[in-house]
């Protein structure tokens, strides 16, 4: 065993509260205080224990600095894949991932990185400081504790959304675990519980609070384990007869009869080895397989067992001069790397004589699957674990035709195989042609002949066949029928549909339309045929292929003799996780983490969950063909050729957000450039360069952007110049960007006097657009530019003082008491106040302006 402590590894001596070993083992991070902010550092780990290395000046200690928080880092993980997730007292999560190797890009601090970590998901939701985070073993989802109270799950993915809220806990969270394959997530809190949580359903398991009756004092955290063999959790703060303990709870049953005694104050971290070890015992053929696990505790030791032992391995006392709050494994599993609120980390190199033979992880995920199945799911179990369940007489499974039997992972041919007729005529098809000299064909199933029913004998069977492969004459009788139906289209639908193949499987949709009623000569049965909606947008057509990238999972869809086959791979996998036919050919294909949504030439929208393939929600029905589909997070929207606008919701409730039409915005000729979706309200872009938002509020549509308007386009080009830095990534600009792309550079230039009032209307309404779309950072660099603006001009000083009124509140008489706000979009208008007071005090001739409003806003403050 080798003990270091690399003095380098230092958050300027401010404390460090957490540490965690890359996955590769050749970096490690630690998160804490670092001055006026949250810091993250990213270290190398070759010159903890190679001497040599740590004295070469071309071999970096620290790889980056991250101080992008803006309060303590409480906790950092991790995932498997690489991404690093850091949480603070700032209730934020942060999740970076590495873009670039050396290139000494500076960041914050005046020091220079490495290697380049950029932030590419910010996580927002807890009301309190976070204090833990885990990453679940198999999946990319991630796991908050907060002092909130609560328990977040959150799918990190490309577009990150919230899986579940787990509430239940009376006091703060403090530590969270998952179990080695997925199928439980246990947390631990200052409420003296310890909570396990099935990830099926997101149900409480059990709730387990004996050992924790006695405790008296808390811990900064209380970071619990669990067993890489999945067999024991172990807990942190625990009392055995007046003395601190880790308690161990056994799976089987949740007993909690054994705890690791002998830290002589609170245990406030415990991380189990990755690995399985294995050693062979004197005597013995067969090895002993065991785990290792190491407790920290407040009285600044640190201890590690084995299971195979009734005494720690090894026990380093006084390592810190205060309490171990964290500590992590390497990836090998013979490096131990531990941190203290002192702001030091120490780090322990174990022999594989000393600690065993680390399980080869196919041995490891063999006997996960030996012990809980092979999981299908996220959290799913395929054995039977509680010895009661065996007592029941378990349902047989079903018998399946010799075709599906014998073809797995595809559905057997599109034909029935039972015995039951298949109803209607099989050997007619209806021909009708209409006064305009077009024909319509009825379209109607006819299963193959039964030669292609019957499997054959022998070796093995392929893919099914959809038609037959003989070459026999077909039986089907056309009937032409000399009854005109007119068209119920107008002409000029109708001549901009001229020539627009039409799919031989289609369903036609009504939408407020009166069915007419026909009698035909040869069927006496009546036949409605409904008005075609008035179609604005073209429709989608199938294509070939169509994929898409959710998340982890790739999404393939491709198109043969008009059926669909869907295909979910996860990683870099072969094989798909699962696939599925569908009876018509797609069209479009969205998809997120959260839901893939796939719509059907026959008009239906259909939603499956990406690593499940179960359906959320029933086919939906839009009332047109499809124009666009879109998915974000677990919210979809659809809209349809006729200009409806759908937004759904779809998760274990599924509700409908937005129902309007757009059919209105889009001229005539013009198509979507792009649709998005944004706090969960649709954003349209059409090709004739206007873009516009959804008000849910106002119930109504909100124009953003009209590059064809030359008033607009000309003040939009002088604030620009006068505003200076350039606006926020956001909402807003993503839309207002692509109605620049649009035009191009073929509009000409509008000259114009130099109007200020025109540039002070754009600009408002630059302000009113980001306010309407939710889009804060938008909104203050929109109010900064108004204000430096009004700033230059005469004769504008009665709009400046609107604002700071505004923004002060009813000191003024000309704000009402009864509808001011003290906030705006989620930030304090006297923050505000005080930024835009900052931007007047440079500015001389507005001394007397600054002082009147800065003496009120500081009376606000003292009082």
């Amino acid at each position: 065993m080798k003990l270091v402590k690399p003095n380098w590894v230092t958050h300027d001596d401010y404390p460090i509260f957490s540490v965690d070993i890359h996955p590769n083992g050749k970096r490690f991070a630690t998160g804490g205080q670092g001055g006026d902010s949250g810091r993250v550092v990213i270290w190398n780990m070759e010159p903890v224990f190679n001497e040599t290395a740590e004295v070469d000046q071309n071999i970096p200690k620290m790889l980056c600095q991250l101080d992008n928080h803006l309060a303590c880092v409480n906790c950092v993980r991790w995932s498997t894949s690489g991404l690093l997730a850091s949480g603070g007292d700032d209730k934020l999560i942060m999740i970076w991932r590495l873009v670039g190797g050396a290139g000494g890009s500076s960041i914050f601090g005046g020091k220079a990185s490495v290697e380049t970590w950029r932030c590419i998901s910010t996580l927002r939701s807890h009301e309190g400081d976070i204090l833990d985070l885990a990453w679940a073993p198999h999946s990319p989802w991630l796991a908050s504790a907060s002092v909130d109270n609560s328990v977040i799950i959150w799918d990190a993915s490309n577009f990150p959304v919230i899986v579940a809220v787990l509430k239940g806990h009376t006091g703060l969270v403090k530590g969270i675990t998952w179990d080695p394959v997925g199928k439980y997530l246990a947390s631990q809190s200052d409420d003296k519980t310890l909570r396990v949580w099935r990830t099926s359903d997101w149900a409480e398991e059990v709730l387990i609070t004996e050992p924790f009756d006695e405790c008296g004092g808390t811990t900064h955290v209380l970071r619990l384990s669990w067993s890489p063999d999945g067999q024991y959790l172990v807990s942190a703060h625990a009392m055995n007869g007046g003395g601190p303990t880790a308690q161990i709870i056994e799976r089987d049953g949740w007993t909690q009869d054994k705890d690791f005694v002998g830290h002589r104050k609170a245990v406030t971290c415990v991380r189990f080895n990755g690995n399985i070890l294995q050693k062979k015992q004197p005597g013995t053929s067969k090895p002993q397989q065991y785990c290792c696990v190491a407790i920290g505790s407040r009285d600044r030791s640190l201890s590690v067992w084995l299971t195979s032992l009734k005494r720690p391995l090894v026990v380093i006392h006084e390592l810190f001069t205060h309490s171990v709050l964290d500590a992590s494994w390497s990836p090998c599993g013979l490096c131990l790397a531990a941190c203290s609120k002192d702001g030091t980390v120490a780090m322990i190199e174990f022999t594989q004589q000393e600690l065993g033979q680390p399980l080869d992880p196919a041995e490891q995920s063999i006997l996960h699957e030996r012990l809980y199945g092979k999981p299908l799911v996220q959290g799913g179990c395929m054995v039977v674990e509680a010895p009661e369940l065996l007592n029941l007489k378990l349902p047989a499974p079903p018998t399946l035709p010799p075709v599906a039997q014998s073809i797995p992972n595809s559905i057997p041919p599109p034909s029935s195989t039972s015995n039951t007729p298949v109803k209607g005529p099989i050997n007619k098809q209806i021909e009708t042609r209409t006064s305009d000299g077009r024909r319509r064909i009825t379209p109607m199933f006819i299963p193959p002949p039964p030669d292609t029913m019957d499997t054959s004998t022998g070796g093995g069977v392929g893919p099914p066949t959809f038609t037959s492969t003989s070459q026999s004459k077909s039986t089907i009788v056309v009937e032409k029928r000399d009854d005109v139906v007119t068209p119920n289209v107008s002409s000029a639908v109708n001549s901009s549909l001229q020539g627009t193949p039409t799919p031989a499987l289609t369903l036609k949709r009504r939408e407020q339309t009166t069915p007419k009623l026909h009698h035909s000569s040869q069927n006496k049965k009546p036949k409605f045929v409904s008005e075609r909606n008035h179609l604005v947008l073209p429709s989608l057509k199938p294509s070939s292929s169509l994929s898409q990238q959710a998340g982890h999972y790739a999404v393939t869809v491709t198109n043969s003799r008009g059926f669909a086959h869907l295909q979910v791979f996860r990683g870099t996998d072969s094989e798909p996780t699962w696939d599925l036919y569908l009876g018509y050919s797609a069209v479009a294909l969205a998809a997120s983490p959260a839901v893939i949504v796939l719509g059907l030439e026959d008009g239906s929208i259909h939603t499956f969950h990406p690593a499940k393939g179960s359906r959320p929600a029933p086919p939906l029905a839009p009332p047109a063909p499809l124009a666009k589909l879109h998915a974000v997070g677990n919210v979809v929207m659809v809209i349809s050729s006729c200009g409806a606008v759908r937004v759904w919701e779809i998760g274990t409730s599924c509700r409908l957000i937005v129902s309007t039409s757009a059919s209105h915005l889009a001229a005539p000729g013009t198509s979507l450039v792009s649709c998005t979706l944004y706090n969960g309200m649709p954003h349209l872009a059409f090709t004739n360069a206007r873009a516009y938002i959804y008000h849910k509020e106002m119930g109504t549509w909100v124009l953003i952007g009209d590059n064809q308007d030359p008033v607009w386009r000309w003040s939009s080009q002088a604030a620009s110049t006068t505003a200076g830095s350039s606006a926020p990534r956001g909402p807003l600009s993503s839309l207002q960007e692509a109605l620049h792309r649009t035009a191009g550079s073929s509009l000409p230039n509008p000259r114009l006097p130099n109007n200020s009032s025109s540039i002070v209307s754009y600009l408002e309404q630059q302000l009113l657009a980001s306010k309407a779309l939710g889009s804060s950072q938008e909104y203050v660099h929109w109010l900064m530019a108004l204000v430096s603006f009004l700033l230059t001009q005469d004769g504008l000083e009665e709009r400046l003082r609107l604002i700071l009124d505004d923004l002060m509140g009813p000191s003024h008489g000309s704000v009402s008491k009864s509808t001011w706000e003290p906030m705006i979009l989620g930030m304090r208008k006297h923050k505000l106040l005080g930024d835009v007071l900052g931007v007047i005090g440079g500015h001389l001739r507005w001394q007397r302006l600054y002082l009147e409003y800065s003496e009120q806003l500081t009376a606000f403050t003292e009082s």
